[in-house]
């Protein structure tokens, strides 16, 4: 049930095929990178996750309460970083023709445009989250409308408000291809997440193991899924126009 859209025929089914494609053609360094970001960043995800768990009814000394808010920052940082690089640097490797080799990590970590990236994913997620909250449909509505400023940010080298401006641009006349393939995908990671982290805490019950472990896992095989999908549609969309 996907549409073509504008002289570029970009469609959400292409889009899930080229994604899948991707996905196998460069499937050792979309994981070796997954390995290189998630492994380390959920192990202080899961260090986060256990400061945020203390129990406030029997610990309500102002140290307490400081190692639990600092857990749930220290949360949403690791979170969010961890998403920025990755993303970005699947951006950087598509962009290139795909005969080229992908960049190194290095050469990701030097040329990531963080702060932007950081902001937009704040302003992306907060947006989101309340448009979620008013009834869920202005929620899905803000999500497809704006799921593009990032690697708009990382392709184009745009500041955050351009970014979101651009993005528009991008998304006018294939808002319905954009949300059949990133809302489904959304959907179905968070699920496979969930999944993944309860079977890892069956098998292992050192909660900060399990945490670590699940954490990593589900992020590694996940988010190359989103993040390639929407690099893919941002390219292939620019195209269009030009």
């Amino acid at each position: 049930m996907s549409r073509s859209l504008g002289s570029g025929a970009v469609t959400a089914r292409g889009i899930y095929v080229r994604t899948a494609r991707t996905y196998w053609r460069r499937a050792g360094y979309l994981l070796v990178l997954g390995i290189a970001v998630f492994v380390p960043l959920g192990l202080l995800d899961a260090l986060a996750n256990q400061a945020a768990d203390i129990d406030l009814s029997q610990d309500l000394s102002a140290l307490g309460g400081f190692t639990v808010a600092a857990g749930l920052v220290g949360q949403a940082i690791t979170s969010l970083l961890g998403e920025v690089f990755y993303a970005g640097a699947v951006a950087l490797a598509l962009a290139r023709r795909e005969e080229s080799e992908p960049p190194s990590l290095g050469n990701v970590a030097r040329r990531l445009a963080y702060w932007k990236l950081i902001v937009v994913d704040i302003v992306f997620g907060v947006g989101t989250a309340i448009g979620l909250l008013a009834l869920i449909v202005p929620g899905i509505v803000f999500f497809t409308w704006f799921s593009l400023a990032g690697p708009v940010v990382e392709l184009e080298g745009v500041g955050v408000k351009a970014a979101f401006a651009r993005r528009r641009r991008l998304v006018r006349g294939r808002f319905w291809t954009v949300l059949l393939v990133l809302v489904p995908i959304t959907l179905a990671s968070e699920f496979l997440s969930t999944v993944s982290l309860e079977a890892v805490h069956l098998v292992i019950h050192s909660p900060l193991l399990s945490d670590w472990v699940g954490e990593a896992i589900a992020n590694i095989a996940l988010s190359p899924f989103y993040a390639v999908a929407a690099v893919l549609m941002t390219l292939e969309f620019s195209r269009a126009e030009r």
